[in-house]
């Protein structure tokens, strides 16, 4: 989930799907001085969970196993909140009124939000105040941890020169099967039939009778209605003894009868394409978008853990 896609989903589910007030002041977590109550909690929770909310499907055990994720979205989002003041950082008037517009606008216009309010027991001044310290997470995040994990052109470049062997799109045959498939309870005697059976079928491919008719006649694989058509495949789409038979034969190649667990099979090549290495210009949107994640991932990590070292966090429920 975005940056702006989360403190959607925040706001949406403080507002749309409220908070209990019964016990809203009991403490869950204290971050430095800051105490944190079930009422924040109920928010956290129904934020990651929203839809079970709503649709009242989720058990009380299910809510609970949610618990200990809720109370780490609480103390990260307070670091960060608490961060963002200590550096004198603000957000503007005009950002508060277009969210709580936007809101209001979400809910079904001004009569509806103001029932919200009342249900939920928040003055327009509380949830003001929570907008905007959702603003300023969101603010710290992007100066603090986004903008200090970017990713360059040349770092892409650099990744890609460095592991050229990791873009390699691996040799593919385009390949139709034949199955005469065998019970596994299938007697000596029935599988000598079916065994003549596919030698039939092979004699018929090689004299040139038409493959796809002979699998959609004969073959007991799914793929018959394709006429036994499997498309460009990789190594490891059949087992190791056909993907050997598959891989050897030149195109227009077709293999003699081979026998597996599953029964007796027969493998045409209708093409071959080797081993390519992927351009750049191919790859390069992958490798940026994993470099990002790599980087935020990281930063993330040392810039919020270095608010926990110099915090002073109790958790009161588990």
């Amino acid at each position: 989930m975005t940056r702006i896609e989360w403190i959607k989903a925040a706001l949406i589910a403080l507002f749309v799907f409220g908070a209990s007030l019964a016990s809203a002041v009991e403490p869950v977590v204290k971050v430095n001085d800051t105490v944190l109550t079930e009422r924040d909690l109920d928010e956290a929770l129904n934020e990651i969970v929203p839809a079970e909310v709503f649709h009242g499907t989720m058990t009380p055990e299910k809510r609970a196993s949610f618990i200990p994720k809720a109370i780490e979205t609480l103390i990260e989002r307070e670091l960060l909140y608490q961060e963002a003041k200590a550096l004198g950082m603000a957000i503007e008037k005009g950002r508060i009124e277009q969210a709580m517009a936007n809101l209001i606008s979400r809910t079904g216009g001004k009569g509806k939000f103001k029932k919200a309010l009342k249900k939920w027991g928040l003055s327009k001044k509380e949830l003001k105040l929570k907008i905007e310290k959702l603003l300023l997470v969101q603010d710290i995040v992007r100066i603090e941890i986004e903008e200090k994990a970017s990713v360059t052109p040349e770092e892409v470049r650099e990744y890609y020169e460095k592991n050229r062997s990791s873009y390699v799109r691996p040799e593919a045959r385009r390949v139709r099967h034949i199955l005469i498939k065998v019970e596994p309870y299938a007697g000596a005697e029935d599988k000598s039939a079916l065994k003549q059976k596919a030698g039939e079928v092979l004699t018929k491919a090689k004299a040139g009778e038409d493959f796809a008719t002979l699998a959609w006649e004969n073959s007991d694989d799914p793929y018959r209605v394709k006429g036994g058509d499997y498309g460009l495949i990789h190594r490891g789409r059949f087992d190791p003894g056909l993907d050997d038979v598959a891989f050897g034969l030149p195109p227009g190649g077709i293999s003699n009868v081979v026998e597996t667990i599953y029964g007796f099979h027969i493998i045409k090549v209708e093409e071959a394409k080797p081993e390519e290495q992927l351009g750049f210009e191919e790859v390069s949107q992958g490798i940026e978008r994993r470099l990002r994640q790599d980087r935020l991932k990281a930063r993330k990590e040392e810039f919020i853990g270095g608010l926990r070292a110099r915090a002073k966090i109790e958790v009161y429920k588990k």
